[in-house]
Parts: C-alpha cells; sequence; structure tokens
C-alpha cells in the first residue's frame, strides 16, 4: 500500500483527521520524465504493422517477423500491430495496465534536420519555424511560481527544452557533479540588467545545491531496485532518487541513443529497444515500490521517425511521422491514433495523422491541470482519455 492508500485507510478507522489527510495528500508532487530518444528512433519498427504487404515490400531485410513482436493492438488501416519484442520487458511491467503508444505523431512541413527539428519538437514549432520559447516553461511558471523554486532539470547537456524560460532550469550531466559547488553571491549594483544577471545566477547557482544536498541524503542505496548501470539506467537512478528525497521538480529531462540507423539498424536497433525496455521496466517497477508511480508521467520523443522505405546500408534515413510511449500510473493503456499509410507515402515517407502539439495539450491539461496552457488550439478528441485524473 502506498502513502496515499495507507492515510485513506486511516481515515477510514478513525486515526487521522480529514483535514490532515488533506495536508499529507498535498505533499505529493507530480513529474513529468520527458526521454529524447537521441538520432531518431524508427517508430516503424518499434510498432510494426507486420502482417501489410506494404511494410513488407518497404522493408525487405528490416521487417519483424512474427516471432519478433509482441501483438498489442490493431490498426484499420495497415492491419495488427506488433510491439517490437526487445520491448518485451514493458509488455511484463505493464502494457495493458500503464503503457500506452501514441501513433502519427509529427507535423506540417516536417524538417530532417537533427538540430532544427528536435528545436521544433522542444517548443512546439509548426516545421517552418522554432517557437520562442520551451513548450513546457509557461505551464511550469504558471503553475509553480515563487523565488528559489526550481522548475525543470535536464540530466544530459542539452537545455533546448527550457529555452527562453524564465524560471530556474539547470543542466546536470551528472549529479556528482555538483559536490562543492556554492551559490554565488549577489553584488549590489544599479544596473537592472546587471541586478537581473546577478539574480538568474544566485538562481541556479541555489538550485544546483539544493539538489545537492538533498540527494546526498537520499543515496541510490535506499532505492528499491536499480536501473541499468549504463548511460540511460544512471540517469533513471538520479530521477529516482529526485523523486524518493521528494525534491519538487516537475519536469525531468534524459537522452538516450543514438538512434540515427542509418546503416546496419537491425541488430543496433534491437539493442537499443532492449536497453530502453529493460531500464524503464526497473524504473517503473521501482517507483511503484516507492509508492509514487501514480505521481510520475514518462513520455519518449524525438526528432521526427525514421523513412518508411529502408535504404541500400540497411538502414532508414530520416524520415516524418513517429510512435511514442506515455508511461505513469494513471495512463489509460492501449494504442491511440491513426497509423499514416503505408501506400500513400510522399518520397517515401508517411504522413503524419496526429499533430504532436496535441499530446503537449494533453500533457498540460490532463497532467499538470493547466487551464491557461497554449496548446488548446491543438486538442485531439483520439487523446482524451489518455491520462486519468488523480484518484
Amino acid at each position: 500500500m502506498d502513502r496515499r492508500g495507507l492515510i485513506k485507510a486511516l481515515i477510514a478507522a478513525g486515526l487521522v483527521s480529514p483535514t490532515a489527510l488533506q495536508a499529507a495528500l498535498r505533499t505529493d508532487f507530480k513529474y513529468l520524465v520527458l526521454v529524447e530518444l537521441t538520432g531518431a528512433n524508427d517508430g516503424l519498427n518499434t510498432l510494426a504493422p507486420f502482417e501489410s504487404d506494404a511494410y513488407h515490400r518497404l522493408r525487405p531485410t528490416l521487417k519483424l517477423a512474427t516471432d519478433q513482436i509482441i501483438r498489442v493492438g490493431e490498426s484499420p488501416i495497415v492491419g495488427p500491430l506488433g510491439l517490437n519484442v526487445e520491448l518485451a520487458k514493458l509488455v511484463d511491467e505493464g502494457w495493458g495496465q500503464d503503457i500506452a503508444a501514441v501513433m502519427g505523431l509529427g507535423y506540417p512541413a516536417p524538417n530532417r534536420s537533427h538540430f532544427s527539428s528536435i528545436a521544433l519538437w522542444e517548443t512546439g514549432g509548426d516545421g517552418l519555424q522554432v517557437g520562442n520559447r520551451g513548450w513546457v516553461t509557461d505551464t511550469l511558471e504558471r503553475l509553480y511560481p515563487g523565488q528559489q523554486r526550481i522548475h525543470g532539470v535536464t540530466l544530459s547537456q542539452s537545455m533546448g527544452l527550457f529555452k527562453s524560460g524564465r524560471g530556474v532550469y539547470t543542466s546536470i550531466a551528472n549529479l556528482n557533479q555538483l559536490k562543492g559547488y556554492q551559490p554565488a553571491s549577489m553584488q549590489a549594483t544599479d544596473n537592472p540588467l546587471l541586478q537581473l544577471m546577478a539574480q538568474r545566477r544566485s538562481d541556479l547557482s541555489l538550485a544546483s545545491r539544493t539538489i545537492r544536498e538533498t540527494l546526498e541524503s537520499y543515496g541510490a542505496s535506499r532505492l528499491p531496485l536499480q536501473p541499468r548501470y549504463n548511460p540511460l539506467g544512471n540517469q533513471l537512478r538520479d530521477v529516482m532518487r529526485i523523486i524518493g528525497a521528494e525534491l519538487p521538480i516537475p519536469v525531468l529531462h534524459l537522452q538516450h541513443g543514438s538512434y540515427d540507423t542509418h546503416k546496419s539498424q537491425k541488430y543496433r536497433h534491437r539493442s537499443l529497444l532492449r536497453d530502453l525496455g529493460e531500464n524503464l521496466s526497473l524504473f517503473s517497477r521501482g517507483l511503484k515500490q516507492m509508492g509514487r508511480w501514480d505521481d510520475v508521467l514518462v513520455v519518449t520523443y524525438c526528432e521526427f521517425g525514421r523513412r518508411a522505405l529502408e535504404n541500400a546500408n540497411g538502414g532508414t534515413d530520416h524520415g516524418t511521422a513517429n510512435t511514442h510511449f506515455v508511461m505513469g500510473g494513471r495512463v489509460n493503456p492501449g494504442v491511440y491514433g491513426r497509423h499514416p499509410s503505408l501506400t500513400e507515402l510522399v518520397n517515401s515517407d508517411m504522413q503524419h495523422t496526429l499533430d504532436y502539439r496535441g499530446l503537449y495539450d494533453r500533457i498540460c491539461t490532463q497532467w499538470f491541470e493547466d487551464p491557461l496552457e497554449r496548446w488548446q488550439p491543438y486538442r485531439e478528441p483520439d487523446l482524451s482519455g489518455l491520462i486519468r485524473a488523480r484518484s
């Protein structure tokens, strides 16, 4: 039984007052964990239309056979859908319970540059123009105001997700690097610009100290189980420590890859998906044991999908529409969206069927409960039941 369930049981027995219950429940904090699949994952071989004749023609050597998939759904456009067997740990852990796949994600006027397209995804751009702010920063700063609050942390070096944010965002490739880092002191000045710069520096250094000191009191040995000791597992371990220590940082960003499989994709992609599935499985299992899985939403994303037609090097080139995962204790499981057609391609590319900003709308509205979020014009009815309300 998690902390929330325990408190409810105590109030039912008359051992805790309703006021104490509400105060205890307010200590729960919601986390959005964004896992960037750098280099662009091949969604077509992640959730494969394995019986489609068009799929077999487009992928003569890369197609997945029936013993390489786990059947998880059906599409009226491409037929049965199979999850790549390398993600079997996700099926064991929660498929059908708290994992969803969202198909056909993309945007108009697709851009196939890694740098440009990831900037579009992280700012909510439309394919022609990059947004001027990170897609979630407005929501974070509106819902979590106040000085000395940390709004977002990346466990990598990339800060694009928090572009031009006015809150406190920091990059910590490895939390141990913060040891010995002291907050900068404010310097007296009458210059408004220098005052702002000094305040920002102080906020960031204080945030770094806060993270370091909190995590020193919540070592990895306190976790109920450990993700793998590899780059992704190490990032997820640090995220678990942040959650276990109840450090209120609403967005945590990680990276895994590279998925840029222009050649020799068959074996490289298998290894990447296996690592992703095993680590996310351990992460979710650990958070369930900690009683925090209902407080966490995990979402994968990347710059674009891969081309439907395999290339001559046993790989796939930069494409368009893609499938991504949403996981968490409040996720209604299943396959969402519409799989793109494999017979109506443009330059060997699938055409997106769902604007990715529709997913942002669901996250901001259903997860963060932000009534003023800016992605409402992209609301997608197919995603209306993706995330359950907090019980």
